[in-house]
């Protein structure tokens, strides 16, 4: 290649360039935010899932309350027959009473478990929801990116627009 199409090669190059990045450029992107926390908390159905959770939370303590209080029972047993027990009764007892907390700490653990499980999958659909006419009024709005304000993720938001009226309209929210 001789000088003069090497140079007709670089303007071609930096013509197509420059022509794909300009519209590139002239496109601003369109910025939002909500924060989805505020948006959860004023969902007609958030009630009956807290009511839910309390319910579901309160039968696993009125559980572990249980096995407490036939723990406190066989200790304060075993504390009044310990001088009229033998070694092997008391041996048994013991076992019996470490066999006991050993349960507890697991049903402790599981009701935990089920307390995660339990939340998830009463906030499943209301997470879908919101997710749902976010993208709505994102699209509707042509929205580039929308921010959730509630993470910690955005520091500073001056020029995004706050969707959370118009996301609040399409759940059907006054």
């Amino acid at each position: 290649m001789n000088n003069n199409q090497t140079m007709k090669h670089s303007i071609l190059t930096l013509a197509l360039a420059a022509g794909l990045t300009l519209p590139a450029l002239a496109q601003q992107p369109k910025l939002g935010h909500i924060d989805r926390k505020e948006i959860m908390l004023v969902l007609p159905e958030r009630k009956d899932a807290e009511a839910k959770m309390q319910a579901f939370a309160k039968t696993l303590d009125e559980r572990l309350k249980a096995m407490g209080a036939e723990y406190q029972a066989k200790v304060g047993d075993a504390q009044m027959r310990a001088d009229s027990m033998t070694q092997t009764e008391k041996e048994m007892v013991v076992r019996e009473i470490n066999e006991l907390e050993q349960r507890i700490e697991v049903a402790r653990e599981k009701a935990q478990e089920d307390l995660s499980k339990q939340e998830e999958e009463l906030l499943a659909p209301m997470v879908k929801r919101t997710n749902d006419a976010i993208a709505a009024v994102a699209a509707e709005g042509n929205f580039t990116y929308i921010f959730d304000t509630s993470t910690g993720f955005v520091l500073y938001f001056d020029k995004g627009i706050d969707i959370f009226p118009l996301v609040k309209t399409k759940l059907g929210i006054l």
